[in-house]
């Protein structure tokens, strides 16, 4: 694909109406328990991204675009940001995004169906089997080398080293090693979803058993990121997973590198080292997290750098992550482009 057809594709974005649907901080109503409140700055990355673009934000908070959807009375719409993120019901999750298909309007990052089915670990899990990733196996609760995951939560909420009798959720074998991210995006150039650099994470305790749960992510402390190379398998592997899910704008893949020590050289990992934890179809993209790190490591000679010099000749600017997501997500989920 030439740089003027992929101007063409930026220039159709111009003057869109990009609702950005977040959860209202303080809601506590009965059937929104959230894991987690978007913050101000959360919700500014996209509102920038959203102008940066030339299009037209509408903020709206969640109970106001579901009231208004319902009654026919919200204005024109032409995309939507959905910010409504992580109860225990995965249906009150997938609100938005059926909201908007209710409505025909396009809603980034996905719609209901790859929520219910990602956000699940357990259906993600037996999919990810299915396709022949390497899965930890699941094991009796009173095995002490466990690891369970709450079925319906992100953020690693509820993750923890011994079986959790009072929520619902997968125990499986703990994989020593490394935690690995993949960001997965679509690359306009090539008209496919395509792989962004892997992010490996170097525990600074070199403890194989350290792993990113909830603690960690919320001081974003006690590790360092670095990059490496997947093997082809691993990258075929995850390109048929989401496509299986039907995921075309972007997601994370995370996964357990298996390894008996912790090398802070490392720069490649294999696939029969390699084993699948989740798919995470509603990433939180904010400043210095890993879908950034990888981001700012795209290489030069990638093909995702012709549209890069396409953006920049249409926005006079160079995109930063979250103008790149926009972008893209709106170019993939076209005909709402035309």
């Amino acid at each position: 694909m030439n740089v003027e057809y992929i101007k063409q594709e930026l220039n159709l974005l111009k003057g869109k109406t990009v609702a950005i649907v977040y959860i209202f901080e303080g809601d506590d109503s009965s059937g929104f328990e959230h894991f987690f409140i978007w913050k101000s700055n959360i919700i500014s990355l996209w509102l920038n991204a959203v102008q940066d673009i030339k299009c037209r934000p509408f903020i709206i908070d969640v109970r106001t675009f579901v009231d208004k959807a319902i009654n026919n009375t919200l204005p024109h719409i032409d995309f939507v940001i959905n910010l409504n993120s992580g109860t225990l019901d995965l249906s009150t999750m997938a609100l938005v995004p059926s909201i908007c298909s209710s409505i025909n309007v396009p809603c980034i990052p996905c719609d209901a169906t790859t929520i219910t089915a990602g956000e699940n670990k357990k259906l993600s899990n037996l999919i990810a089997n299915s396709l022949g990733l390497n899965v930890p196996k699941n094991i009796d609760n009173k095995n002490t080398n466990g690891i369970f995951r709450p079925i319906n939560l992100g953020n690693s909420l509820g993750v923890k080293r011994s079986y959790n009798n009072t929520t619902k959720g997968i125990y499986q074998e703990f994989i020593e090693g490394y935690d690995i991210t993949t960001p997965i995006v679509y690359n306009v150039t090539e008209r496919k979803m395509d792989l962004l650099p892997t992010i490996i994470y170097i525990p600074e305790s070199c403890n194989t058993n350290w792993y990113n749960g909830d603690e960690a992510k919320k001081t974003r402390s006690g590790y360092s990121f670095k990059i490496v190379e997947p093997d082809i398998t691993i990258k075929s592997k995850y390109l048929e997973l989401i496509d299986t899910l039907s995921i075309n704008t972007f997601c994370r893949i995370d996964a357990r590198v298996k390894s008996d020590s912790i090398d802070e050289d490392i720069d490649s990992i294999d696939f029969d080292d390699t084993y699948f934890i989740e798919v995470n179809v509603m990433p939180t993209i904010r400043e210095y997290n890993n879908f950034v790190h990888s981001y700012n490591a795209i290489s030069p000679d990638s093909t995702y750098q012709k549209y890069f010099e396409a953006y920049k000749q249409v926005f006079e600017k160079t995109p930063n992550l979250n103008c790149f997501l926009l972008s893209s997500s709106m170019i993939a989920l076209k005909p709402s482009t035309k």
